[in-house]
Formats: structure tokens, sequence, C-alpha cells
């Protein structure tokens, strides 16, 4: 399913890393505070928010969506961080609330996703070479992403674990786009044509509800895909990205020359595969993957991927990281997939919203457990 569909990481567990990000800035902050004032913008018992952990999860909130390709609605300065303030300050909520089996659930997800991040790096040093061109250190992102996890398990305990998502509304979902916070703009539109039903407010609420429906049933569309079978070798320091000797790409020549004689005499492709290939991946997918056509895939490689005809084994490619065979095993046409095929993707992307509808009455009851108190009206906020 489209990662729009999919997409709810700054309304709650997703939001909980830039918010570890912004804890992780207390540090910074302290050293900055030696020549600057790092003013203290929420205050409660146990815990505080400065102004370089607010600046901090703002950037990234803003690269975050830019990396995705989002355009951030046309908000002033002083509301985005008074949205982001909260998330902030939920986010510390959230690891106070948390017991001792979120922590240990919370653990063992850190601990896979953080083996995930290594695998997907293909080396130690590479996965060390990514977090510093982030400005991270190795314990820096792993103690994040058990915060990250932690906040999920307390959010999944506490709220998520109490909803339900209905046949019936995965089927509106599905057949006309309507979400729970489709439903809310439509009881105000609603609400506008039985007070003011020729206003410019009415005709506005009518919009977002037609443009909140067209926005899902896009984001459920697929693109062109294909899965085939792929062995590769790498032409190019995995780490550095730097050329390989001549001599040794030469020697990566002959043996993908090889790789494909044997596929041509009709050995298994995947057998072949976890032989011969460099993906790091291949012991377990035996080489067996699916691509769209929209896909981040350089464009020699793509273009193999769908011109090739069914079943048939593409000749060796040269793209610039590495050689490349691949053979074509099945081709799905762009459009919108069945309903069983995305079904439960509906259902987590349905309860991830009214997650997010709860959060604002769960953070305003927690403010009444933990006393805070917002310091300053520099964020939009009252003292």
């Amino acid at each position: 399913m489209n990662r729009v569909l999919g997409s709810w990481w700054w309304s709650c567990g997703g939001l909980l890393l830039a918010a570890a990000l912004g804890q992780a800035a207390e540090g910074s902050g302290r050293r900055m505070a030696d020549l600057f004032p790092d003013e203290v913008l929420v205050k409660a018992d146990g815990f505080e928010i400065r102004r370089s952990q607010l600046d901090e999860a703002v950037a990234i909130y803003k690269a975050d969506a830019a990396a995705r390709g989002q355009t951030l609605p046309e908000r002033s300065q002083a509301e985005i961080e008074t949205n982001v303030l909260d998330r902030l300050t939920l986010n510390q909520v959230l690891l106070r609330r948390a017991t001792d089996e979120d922590k240990a659930k919370a653990k063992d997800a850190a601990e896979k996703a953080l083996a995930d991040a290594r695998r997907q790096a293909r080396s130690e040093e590479g996965f060390r070479r990514q977090l510093l061109a982030r400005g991270l250190k190795p314990d820096q992102f792993e103690a994040r992403v058990l915060e990250q996890a932690t906040t999920d398990k307390v959010l999944e305990r506490e709220i998520r674990s109490k909803l339900e998502v209905t046949a019936e509304q995965v089927k509106d979902f599905y057949e006309q786009g309507i979400d729970p916070l489709t439903r809310e703009a439509q009881a105000t539109a609603d609400k506008l044509a039985q007070t003011a039903p020729d206003s410019t407010a009415h005709l506005e609420a009518k919009r977002r509800v037609e443009d909140r429906k067209r926005i899902n049933q896009a984001s459920m569309v697929r693109a062109e895909r294909v899965r085939g079978s792929h062995i590769l070798l790498y032409i190019v320091d995995r780490v550095t990205r730097e050329d390989l000797p001549p001599e040794l790409r030469a020697a990566k020549r002959k043996a993908m020359e090889k790789a494909l004689g044997r596929l041509k005499a009709g050995e298994d492709f995947a057998k072949v595969a976890r032989e011969v290939s460099e993906d790091p991946d291949v012991q377990e997918t035996g080489g067996e993957y699916t691509w769209a056509r929209d896909a981040n895939i350089v464009p020699e490689f793509k273009a193999a991927l769908f011109t090739l005809p069914l079943h048939q084994l593409s000749d060796i490619i040269m793209s610039p990281f590495a050689y490349h065979i691949v053979r074509l095993d099945e081709y799905t046409p762009a459009g919108k997939p069945p309903l069983a095929e995305i079904e439960q993707d509906i259902k987590e992307f349905l309860l991830n919203q009214e997650v997010q509808l709860r959060l604002p009455a769960y953070l305003e009851e927690a403010k009444k457990e933990f006393g805070i108190r917002y310091l300053t009206a520099g964020t939009g906020k009252n003292k």
C-alpha cells in the first residue's frame, strides 16, 4: 500500500523519534547555554523541556516532511512550535508511564529495528558512516530507537489496544475514501449546511471533505510493479562507494558470466543467487524481490525490469555500482489492488488515525497528573 496511507509519523509512534532527538539535544543545549540562555519552555513534576530541544525537534520535523516529499500546510512558525512542543511533552509523559512490561517489549522491538538497520547498511562500518552523516553516534541512535519503541508500546497499551476498526469502516475507506478525519470534516460541513448554507465556510468545509476522500483513494493506487529474481556483484567498495580496481571488476564480470551460464543451463535461480550474489539479504530471499515502477532504482536496472518478457533472463546489466542479472517472474499493472490484499493496511491506518484523534485529550489529562506548566507565550502557549 502507498506510503501516504501508512504515514502517521508525527502524530503517534513516529513522532517519538523526533521527540527523542529533541531530548537528546539537551546535552548540546547545555553547552550552548554557556553562551546563550537556554529557556525552559515546559516544566513538570519530573521533567522540563528547553528551547534547544524544541528547536532541534522542529528542524527534524521539517526535514522529515521534506524527505518524504510532503508540503507542510501554510502555518506560522509559532503554530508549528506549539504543535511540536505538545509532542515533546507527550513523549516525556509516555516515557514516565512505561511499565516494566512495556520496557521489555520495547527492548525486543528496538533490538530488531537496530538489527534491520545494520543489515540494510550492509556492514557495521557502513552503518556508522550513515549515522555520522546525520550527526549521530551509534550509542545515541540506539538510545533514541529504544525511546521510540518504549513510547510506541505505551501508546499501544493505553490507547490503541482499546480501539477497534470494523469491517464496515474498512469498506467505507476502500470504496469512498472515508476515514475518521473525513467524518469529522463532514460533521462540520453538515452543521454549516444547517446554519450557514451559502457561506464561504460551508463551501470550504465541503471542499475539505472531497479533497480528503480523493487523497485517500489515491493513496491506495499501486504503481506498476514486477516480481523478479536478482543476482548482483558490486563493482564499487560497499563502504566508500569508490570504484574497485580493474582486475577485481574483471573478476566480478567473469563470475557473473559463469552464473548466467548456470542459469541458462537450468539451475535453480535461488540456489545460484545464494552461492554467488553479494545481496546482503540473499540467504533469506533467494534473490526474489518486488519492485514498483516509481521506486528509486538505477535506470539501467529499471529498464531491464520493466521490458523483459515474463520468465526470461536478462543479459548481464552494468549499473554505476554493480553487475546484475535479473529474471522477470510476475508483472502487475498499475491500479487499486483488491480489498483482500490491503485490508490489514487499511485497518492499521484507521487505527492510527483514531489514536491521533485521542492524543490531545490524553495530553490534557496528563497535564493534571504531572503538573505540566507552559512557561512562555513565545510558542503560542499560555503561561
